[in-house]
């Protein structure tokens, strides 16, 4: 049985690894290069806190995801033999209870202090402590010879360096500039010439250069979201010494560079140069504590982008599911249960909560209703919800007269195309081809062969109606 270690043993051993941890980040500061390699690993680890995610650095160079020796087990992994934990600090709360005018660990109370303490008649208060922890990495395990990937196990979003979801970022950053109550304006109000974007801090606001890519606009919205985090005029004042222009444009350069690096877009173009200038006589707990910050505005920036990200695949999922699932699966969304609703209802329904699933929904919903083998298409078909009827040829269905109506749905289904859906009030639109139309919903050559579908319909019509007369005019002799 291993030896239980004393107070001060234990004591002289986390002294040890915060003297261990000074050294690491010290070492970060060196050279542009160093603090580069050290970003990257930030990124990784943005789950960690700052100090842990140094620990983890500094003890095992080039790890990729850590865990307890409890936790791989859940995953079916085995820590290896032999294999030495990694040093962490474990936060250890220890709650307090006031007894004969002194504070004492309530875990060494009498029972009776105890009890007030549950009741609320002894005040208590909590201290926060940190043990030594450890966990292992996952080379260190035998994870990989199981086939246990570490995305399996750490399910976040995962970039495979492609820039295919460049627009989902750009939204998740929009959505964290509106968490933050940060202001997206359209364009700078003056003349910014090269730079590629500002925050105005009075205005709380952000304005990027009108002539950045679409790739560069997500790098500096997210510098200058950086800005907007930790440089807003709330957090200057909390601050006991105001940051140089230099500071603020080195710590919005790391946040941007982490984020950018750990989504996968390019980082060669960063820029660390305020390094050598910003460390000079700068003392250990400045340096510490500007990591701090960018480590934490990373963390936060990281998962809410991953979280929204994550949000939207599971979305296209839900899509791609078949209709019935889909349908079920919404319907426990919104609430449904077996209400009875009209068709108006339901769609302005899914329109006030989801609006973004109404096309889905009536995709979904024309798919089940009618069976459709989208295989088998060959020529424009549609489908008017609600009418009794199922899939006709676009020109036919089209030519119905909706003026009755108080909402009209409908699903196209083209040859070798996704289901295209919509709705309109008759009142604003003639038929379901003029909505197409007036919303840009499909291209200009497939709006073009649904109208020549639909004129030849009227064509035959007329063509049908002149030889009726005719026939009527002929002189009949009895």
């Amino acid at each position: 049985m291993a030896k239980m270690k004393t107070n001060e043993e234990r004591k002289a051993e986390l002294e040890a690894l915060t003297e261990q941890m000074g050294q690491q980040i010290d070492s970060y500061f060196e050279s542009p290069e160093k603090i580069r390699e050290h970003l990257q690993f930030l990124g990784k680890f943005h789950q960690y806190s700052m100090r842990n995610a140094v620990l983890i650095e500094s003890q095992f160079p080039g790890a990729v995801a850590v865990g307890s020796y409890p936790f791989w087990e859940k995953q079916g992994a085995q820590v290896q033999k032999g294999e030495r934990g990694i040093k962490v600090f474990v936060p250890n709360p220890v709650t307090y209870a006031l007894h004969k005018d002194e504070w004492v660990p309530l875990s060494k109370a009498p029972k009776s202090i105890k009890d007030g303490v549950k009741q609320g008649r002894v005040p208590s208060r909590k201290m926060m402590y940190f043990k030594i922890g450890h966990v292992f990495e996952y080379t260190q395990t035998d994870a990989r010879e199981k086939g246990i990937e570490v995305s399996d196990i750490f399910k976040r979003y995962h970039r495979d360096g492609g820039m295919e979801n460049e627009q989902d970022i750009l939204d998740a950053l929009t959505t964290l500039a509106d968490a933050r109550n940060v202001t997206l304006l359209e364009e700078p109000l003056d003349e910014i010439g090269t730079a590629k974007g500002c925050y105005y801090p009075e205005l709380h606001a952000i304005a990027l250069n009108p002539r950045n890519t679409p790739i560069e606009d997500i790098s500096v919205l997210i510098h200058e979201l950086a800005h907007a985090e930790l440089h807003n005029q709330e957090r200057n004042f909390e601050r006991d010494k105001p940051l140089t222009a230099p500071e603020k444009e080195f710590q919005a350069e790391m946040v941007a560079y982490v984020v950018s690096h750990q989504l996968g877009f390019p980082t060669d173009d960063f820029s660390l140069s305020y390094l050598a200038g910003w460390t000079k006589d700068k003392e250990l707990l400045d340096k510490e504590k500007l990591l701090q910050e960018v480590h934490q505005t990373s963390a936060t920036f990281i998962d809410h982008i991953e979280s929204h990200l994550e949000k939207v695949l599971t979305l296209e999922h839900e899509k791609e599911q078949i209709p019935l699932e889909y349908i079920e699966q919404l319907n426990r969304r919104i609430g449904w249960k077996d209400a009875d609703l009209s068709l108006n209802e339901r769609v302005h329904a899914v329109l006030n909560v989801f609006p973004e699933e109404v096309e889905p929904y009536l995709n979904a919903k024309a798919a089940l209703e009618t069976n459709l083998k989208v295989d088998r298409i060959d020529e424009p078909l549609m489908y008017i919800h609600d009418k009794g009827f199922g899939f006709q040829s676009f020109g036919v269905t089209n030519n119905h007269d909706f003026s009755e109506d108080i909402l009209v749905a409908y699903t196209i289904a083209l040859p070798n195309q996704l289901l295209v859906s919509g709705h309109f009030d008759p009142e604003r639109t003639v038929h379901p081809l003029h909505d197409l139309e007036k919303k840009n919903k499909i291209e200009k050559p497939l709006l073009k062969n649904l109208e020549e579908s639909w004129h030849n319909v009227l064509l035959e019509e007329e063509r049908t109606s002149l030889s009726r007369t005719a026939i009527l005019n002929i002189e009949r002799l009895i």
